[in-house]
């Protein structure tokens, strides 16, 4: 608000406040002067909540646009959520080949070649997870490198009376893991194609994914408004 809306409250609130006191006038003159008076200092006191209101909203704005600046020029953050991203298609990519090779070959010693390129790709991104995503990763790291552990027992008894009952119950086991350990409810051994869908749904979640794209979005969308204005700044003068 400009200071020729603050001198004129001023004015009416002086000069009302003069008639009242020191007008030669009877008390109920004197109240219906005092009248502007109260009237100029209400405005005054809404204006000043408005403009705090404003002024508030103006500092949020800022900071939100420190933040959108931070996070979409930063090459420090660029840098991190690049590498971030590299290690989630990595990752996911090998939990892909992993669930799909143990759920079509059950125990295998495939496993333990899996879950070594897991671990493998887990360390040399250490740098750009957090540790918190690192420790829900690491038990499912854990289950398949026991998973392959146990198929040497499936391979002890093949060719045997009891092969079919052991790769069975290996099967079970392992599906019940999946289960358990990721936290996707019942699996059904029967359908391969789920259990890969909902293994890779869990791990995405863990690796936070549908998070990242939504700060990309919001990033671009942030850019394209910011182009906008400015162009339409631009056209205006």
């Amino acid at each position: 608000m400009n200071n020729g809306f603050w001198f004129g409250i001023s004015i009416i609130v002086a000069v009302s406040l003069g008639v009242t006191f020191f007008a030669p006038i009877n008390d109920i003159y004197k109240g219906v002067a005092s009248l502007p008076s109260v009237a100029g200092l209400l405005t005054a006191l809404f204006q000043l909540i408005r403009d705090q209101a404003s002024h508030k909203r103006n500092i949020e704005i800022q900071q939100e646009q420190q933040l959108f600046n931070l996070g979409a020029t930063s090459h420090m953050a660029n840098s991190v959520f690049d590498k971030h991203v590299e290690f989630c298609e990595k990752y996911l990519a090998e939990v892909h080949k992993t669930v799909v090779t143990l759920t079509r070959e059950g125990p295998t010693k495939e496993a333990l070649e899996h879950a070594g390129r897991l671990y493998t790709l887990r360390i040399e991104y250490t740098a750009w997870i957090t540790p918190d995503m690192e420790k829900k990763l690491l038990p499912f790291e854990k289950a398949v490198r026991n998973i392959g552990a146990k198929s040497g027992l499936v391979d002890a008894f093949s060719g045997t009376e009891r092969s079919d009952e052991t790769r069975t119950k290996a099967l079970e086991e392992m599906f019940d893991v999946f289960s358990n350990l990721m936290g996707i409810g019942e699996v059904n051994v029967k359908n391969e194609d789920a259990t890969v869908v909902e293994v890779k749904s869990r791990v995405r979640e863990i690796l936070k994914v549908n998070e990242l794209v939504s700060i990309r979005e919001l990033l671009i969308n942030r850019a394209s408004q910011f182009t906008g204005n400015k162009e339409q700044k631009y056209i205006s003068e």
